[in-house]
């Protein structure tokens, strides 16, 4: 079993199995039957042969596979669907996750492999868009080839299938492929530096900011190496996809310079906020807006709905209290953030500079006081 971008053994290893990618990249040549063996070989490593993952990813991808196939066929032949059964489709999908969180709770059990959370999203999204009827095909061999594309198997980013199925499909040209090269190169660069230095000193500061006298340069430096060890991963990530052709969107864009909340959600694990925003938010403020309690509210619908959004996110990173608090605890902010920019006055001033250093001032102390809700200090302390 190996690390993904954790080690030198993992980079030594990576560097063989990107070789012949760059050589049929810059040849001009289709990349994607070399990356298909290629993720087959990467995940056989990174999952290991005797942890007993490989079996749980194969059971996995046996049920969500047979489960997409029948939804897929059910809804060509049933144009009009009842919602119920919809809904009831998308929680099978999520089944499987649900069980690995709760499994988590109890040490004893052991359930689940690297990355189920990530597969797991990009299944529930083909379940939504073959419901929305915006795909109307599954050829297996694809279906498979993105949900376990090794570069973002363990921690994402959260890619979709009709754009990743672009950039799969497509043979770039010796000069689009130079500059994907190029591109991806830098980014694995920078991502080590984020990594391997930056997220390493944080790291190392954190041993001696232990307990209440230090909460809050604990705070800080856990808010440091939070952001450089996970915007480290996602753009060495991103920076692998790159070099086998396929453009993963970015995860990270500059979040400590966010200017309320809701921008920093839309700089922070961009592609899992924004899959949130699409397949989750979305939907359930519509549904809320059609129920009696909300029906004409839509305000009020949109805040409960951002709430109940992000304790969701919460609890996807685990059933424990300090996750869920974090989750409570930005729902809240949102909708927060909401009726500000609706009614409050001095909102009419975010263009001046003088506000924007202020948001930013403010937004960031937010943010980390929220990451250390996440880091659960607070309660371990």
């Amino acid at each position: 079993m190996i690390e993904a971008y954790g080690s030198l053994y993992w980079f030594y290893v990576l560097g063989l199995g990107t070789a012949p990618a760059i050589v049929l990249g810059l040849l001009g040549k289709r990349l994607r039957p070399y990356t298909r063996v290629a993720t087959v070989l990467m995940v056989v490593l990174m999952l290991g042969w005797a942890t007993g993952q490989l079996w749980w990813l194969l059971g996995f991808l046996v049920f969500e596979v047979a489960l997409l196939k029948g939804w897929l066929d059910y809804r060509v032949g049933h144009p009009h669907v009842n919602p119920w059964i919809a809904r009831l489709v998308a929680a099978g999908a999520t089944a499987p996750l649900v069980a690995v969180k709760i499994a988590n709770l109890f040490p004893t059990l052991s359930l689940g492999f690297l990355g189920v959370s990530y597969l797991s999203f990009r299944v529930i999204a083909i379940v939504l868009e073959i419901t929305d009827g915006l795909i109307t095909a599954l050829p297996l061999a694809d279906l498979v080839f993105f949900v376990t594309f090794f570069p973002t198997l363990a921690s994402g980013p959260v890619d979709r299938m009709r754009r990743f199925q672009q950039d799969a499909d497509r043979v770039w040209t010796r000069d689009e492929y130079v500059y994907l090269l190029g591109r991806g190169t830098s980014l694995v660069l920078l991502g080590a530096v984020y990594k391997f230095v930056l997220a390493a000193w944080f790291t190392t500061q954190l041993d001696w900011a232990v307990g209440w006298p230090h909460t809050l340069a604990y705070m800080y430096l856990y808010s440091g190496r939070l952001f450089f060890d996970f915007a480290g991963y996602s753009a060495m990530a991103v920076g692998t996809s790159y070099v086998f052709g396929i453009r993963t969107p970015p995860n990270f864009r500059l979040p400590f310079a966010a200017e309320s909340i809701k921008d920093f959600w839309n700089r922070w694990h961009i592609s899992l906020s924004f899959w949130f925003r699409d397949y989750l938010s979305t939907r359930l403020t519509m549904f809320l807006m059609r129920t009696r309690v909300f029906k004409g509210h839509r305000l009020a619908a949109g805040r409960t709905a951002l709430i109940a959004n992000m304790v969701l996110m919460g609890a996807w990173h685990g059933f424990t209290l300090h996750y869920l608090l974090y989750g409570l605890y930005h729902g809240l902010l949102l909708a927060g953030n909401d009726w500000y920019e609706r009614s409050c006055p001095l909102y009419a001033h975010r263009h001046h500079l003088a506000y924007r250093l202020i948001a930013i001032a403010v937004t960031f102390q937010l943010v980390v006081f929220g990451f250390l809700l996440f880091s659960g200090h607070i309660l371990a302390s």
